[in-house]
Protein backbone atom coordinates (compact mmCIF):
# COMPACT_ATOMS: atom_id res chain seq x y z
CA UNK A 1 0.00 0.00 0.00
CA UNK A 2 1.20 3.34 -0.99
CA UNK A 3 -0.64 7.35 -0.73
CA UNK A 4 0.88 9.99 -1.81
CA UNK A 5 -0.43 13.69 -1.09
CA UNK A 6 0.37 16.70 0.59
CA UNK A 7 0.79 18.27 4.10
CA UNK A 8 -1.38 21.15 4.23
CA UNK A 9 -2.15 23.25 7.40
CA UNK A 10 -5.35 20.91 7.96
CA UNK A 11 -3.50 17.71 7.59
CA UNK A 12 -2.99 15.04 4.59
CA UNK A 13 -4.56 15.57 1.35
CA UNK A 14 -4.27 12.34 -0.64
CA UNK A 15 -3.75 12.38 -4.04
CA UNK A 16 -3.09 9.06 -5.02
CA UNK A 17 -3.59 5.41 -3.08
CA UNK A 18 -1.78 2.58 -4.66
CA UNK A 19 -2.56 -1.37 -3.52
CA UNK A 20 -0.44 -4.26 -4.76
CA UNK A 21 -1.59 -7.72 -3.19
CA UNK A 22 -0.14 -10.67 -4.33
CA UNK A 23 -1.29 -14.05 -2.87
CA UNK A 24 -0.51 -17.75 -3.27
CA UNK A 25 -2.83 -19.12 -5.54
CA UNK A 26 -4.24 -16.37 -6.51
CA UNK A 27 -3.75 -13.66 -9.70
CA UNK A 28 -1.78 -10.43 -8.66
CA UNK A 29 -4.03 -7.20 -7.88
CA UNK A 30 -3.78 -4.02 -8.25
CA UNK A 31 -5.96 -1.14 -7.18
CA UNK A 32 -5.63 2.21 -7.41
CA UNK A 33 -7.45 5.38 -6.07
CA UNK A 34 -6.74 8.86 -7.17
CA UNK A 35 -8.09 11.83 -5.65
CA UNK A 36 -8.84 15.01 -8.07
CA UNK A 37 -9.51 18.23 -6.69
CA UNK A 38 -13.33 17.60 -6.75
CA UNK A 39 -13.54 14.20 -7.27
CA UNK A 40 -12.31 10.81 -5.72
CA UNK A 41 -11.94 8.38 -8.46
CA UNK A 42 -12.43 4.58 -6.99
CA UNK A 43 -10.53 1.79 -8.18
CA UNK A 44 -13.23 0.58 -10.97
CA UNK A 45 -13.23 4.10 -12.09
CA UNK A 46 -16.54 5.44 -10.36
CA UNK A 47 -16.10 8.90 -9.72
CA UNK A 48 -17.58 10.57 -6.25
CA UNK A 49 -17.71 13.76 -5.14
CA UNK A 50 -14.87 14.50 -2.91
CA UNK A 51 -15.66 15.44 0.87
CA UNK A 52 -13.54 17.47 2.96
CA UNK A 53 -10.65 15.47 4.76
CA UNK A 54 -11.07 12.57 2.85
CA UNK A 55 -8.24 10.01 3.82
CA UNK A 56 -7.37 6.64 2.00
CA UNK A 57 -6.54 3.29 3.48
CA UNK A 58 -3.08 4.41 4.70
CA UNK A 59 -2.93 7.94 5.06
CA UNK A 60 -5.60 7.61 7.97
CA UNK A 61 -3.19 6.63 9.89
CA UNK A 62 -0.95 9.66 9.76
CA UNK A 63 -4.27 12.08 9.57
CA UNK A 64 -4.78 10.59 12.82
CA UNK A 65 -1.79 11.42 14.20
CA UNK A 66 -1.60 15.21 13.12
CA UNK A 67 -5.18 15.24 14.63
CA UNK A 68 -4.64 13.87 18.24
CA UNK A 69 -1.48 16.26 18.06
CA UNK A 70 -3.43 19.78 17.61
CA UNK A 71 -6.49 18.42 19.23
CA UNK A 72 -4.92 15.65 21.67
CA UNK A 73 -8.67 16.59 23.82
CA UNK A 74 -10.34 14.43 20.57
CA UNK A 75 -8.11 11.44 22.57
CA UNK A 76 -10.31 10.79 25.14
CA UNK A 77 -12.25 7.52 26.31
CA UNK A 78 -15.95 7.74 24.86
CA UNK A 79 -15.17 9.74 22.14
CA UNK A 80 -15.47 9.44 18.24
CA UNK A 81 -13.38 10.56 15.47
CA UNK A 82 -14.70 10.32 12.18
CA UNK A 83 -13.68 11.25 8.92
CA UNK A 84 -14.69 10.47 5.17
CA UNK A 85 -12.47 7.27 4.15
CA UNK A 86 -11.86 6.01 0.15
CA UNK A 87 -11.22 2.60 -0.18
CA UNK A 88 -10.72 1.47 -3.54
CA UNK A 89 -14.28 0.44 -4.11
CA UNK A 90 -16.32 2.71 -2.04
CA UNK A 91 -16.22 5.62 0.22
CA UNK A 92 -18.02 6.16 3.65
CA UNK A 93 -17.69 8.45 6.54
CA UNK A 94 -16.08 5.91 8.75
CA UNK A 95 -15.39 6.42 12.72
CA UNK A 96 -13.44 5.46 15.03
CA UNK A 97 -14.06 5.36 18.96
CA UNK A 98 -11.24 5.76 21.55
CA UNK A 99 -12.45 2.65 23.85
CA UNK A 100 -10.20 2.75 26.72
CA UNK A 101 -6.19 3.71 28.07
CA UNK A 102 -3.77 0.44 27.98
CA UNK A 103 -0.55 -0.11 28.05
CA UNK A 104 0.88 -1.97 25.28
CA UNK A 105 4.16 -3.51 25.58
CA UNK A 106 6.82 -2.95 23.27
CA UNK A 107 10.55 -4.34 22.43
CA UNK A 108 11.73 -0.98 23.96
CA UNK A 109 9.24 -0.74 27.18
CA UNK A 110 5.40 -0.30 28.08
CA UNK A 111 3.86 2.38 26.30
CA UNK A 112 0.52 4.38 27.94
CA UNK A 113 -1.54 4.15 24.83
CA UNK A 114 -5.59 5.08 23.91
CA UNK A 115 -7.20 1.83 21.95
CA UNK A 116 -9.33 3.37 19.08
CA UNK A 117 -12.04 0.66 17.52
CA UNK A 118 -13.55 0.88 14.32
CA UNK A 119 -17.48 1.69 14.71
CA UNK A 120 -19.74 -1.22 13.30
CA UNK A 121 -19.99 -0.68 9.49
CA UNK A 122 -23.74 -2.22 7.91
CA UNK A 123 -24.25 -3.89 6.16
CA UNK A 124 -20.75 -5.55 6.56
CA UNK A 125 -18.79 -6.52 2.96
CA UNK A 126 -17.56 -10.15 2.69
CA UNK A 127 -13.74 -9.79 3.17
CA UNK A 128 -14.37 -6.36 4.76
CA UNK A 129 -11.20 -5.62 7.10
CA UNK A 130 -11.01 -3.34 9.99
CA UNK A 131 -8.28 -1.82 11.82
CA UNK A 132 -7.81 -1.19 15.63
CA UNK A 133 -5.45 1.57 16.53
CA UNK A 134 -3.31 1.95 20.24
CA UNK A 135 -2.58 5.74 19.97
CA UNK A 136 0.48 6.22 21.86
CA UNK A 137 0.83 9.86 23.33
CA UNK A 138 4.15 10.28 24.85
CA UNK A 139 5.44 9.54 21.06
CA UNK A 140 3.65 12.14 19.27
CA UNK A 141 0.24 10.32 18.74
CA UNK A 142 1.91 7.54 16.70
CA UNK A 143 0.07 4.47 16.52
CA UNK A 144 2.38 2.18 18.87
CA UNK A 145 -0.15 -1.56 17.53
CA UNK A 146 -2.38 -1.74 14.76
CA UNK A 147 -4.30 -5.43 14.28
CA UNK A 148 -5.73 -5.47 11.05
CA UNK A 149 -8.62 -8.00 10.54
CA UNK A 150 -10.94 -9.80 8.31
CA UNK A 151 -12.68 -11.77 10.36
CA UNK A 152 -11.74 -13.80 14.14
CA UNK A 153 -9.85 -16.08 12.28
CA UNK A 154 -7.73 -14.01 10.22
CA UNK A 155 -6.07 -11.20 10.82
CA UNK A 156 -2.48 -9.56 11.30
CA UNK A 157 -1.82 -7.55 14.43
CA UNK A 158 1.41 -5.05 14.32
CA UNK A 159 3.42 -3.80 16.78
CA UNK A 160 5.89 -0.98 17.00
CA UNK A 161 9.60 -1.77 17.01
CA UNK A 162 12.07 0.68 17.73
CA UNK A 163 11.13 4.06 18.87
CA UNK A 164 10.76 6.49 16.57
CA UNK A 165 13.50 9.16 14.67
CA UNK A 166 11.78 12.05 14.25
CA UNK A 167 14.03 15.51 13.92
CA UNK A 168 13.35 18.92 12.75
CA UNK A 169 14.58 20.80 9.68
CA UNK A 170 15.83 24.17 9.36
CA UNK A 171 13.86 25.62 6.75
CA UNK A 172 14.75 27.78 4.12
CA UNK A 173 15.14 31.62 4.39
CA UNK A 174 11.21 32.81 3.35
CA UNK A 175 9.62 29.19 2.78
CA UNK A 176 7.41 26.63 5.31
CA UNK A 177 9.05 24.99 8.15
CA UNK A 178 9.82 21.24 7.47
CA UNK A 179 9.45 18.12 9.50
CA UNK A 180 11.21 15.25 9.48
CA UNK A 181 10.49 11.90 10.46
CA UNK A 182 11.40 8.03 10.03
CA UNK A 183 8.85 5.66 9.25
CA UNK A 184 8.31 3.58 12.10
CA UNK A 185 9.37 0.08 11.27
CA UNK A 186 6.30 -2.58 12.99
CA UNK A 187 6.57 -6.28 13.22
CA UNK A 188 4.19 -9.02 13.25
CA UNK A 189 3.55 -10.58 16.66
CA UNK A 190 1.10 -13.07 17.94
CA UNK A 191 -1.12 -12.03 21.07
CA UNK A 192 -1.16 -13.69 24.24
Amino acid sequence: MTSEGKLTPSGLVPERYDEDTQMVMRDRRRLSVVFEPDAVVLANGERRERLAGVQDTASQFVQLTYMFSIQPELLRVGNIVAFPLALPRTMDNYAYEVTDDERVVTPFGTLAAFHLKPRPRTPKRANQLSAELWIAPELRYLPVRIRIEQDAANFVDLIIARKPEIAGVAPEPDSEPATRATFVAFSSRTPP
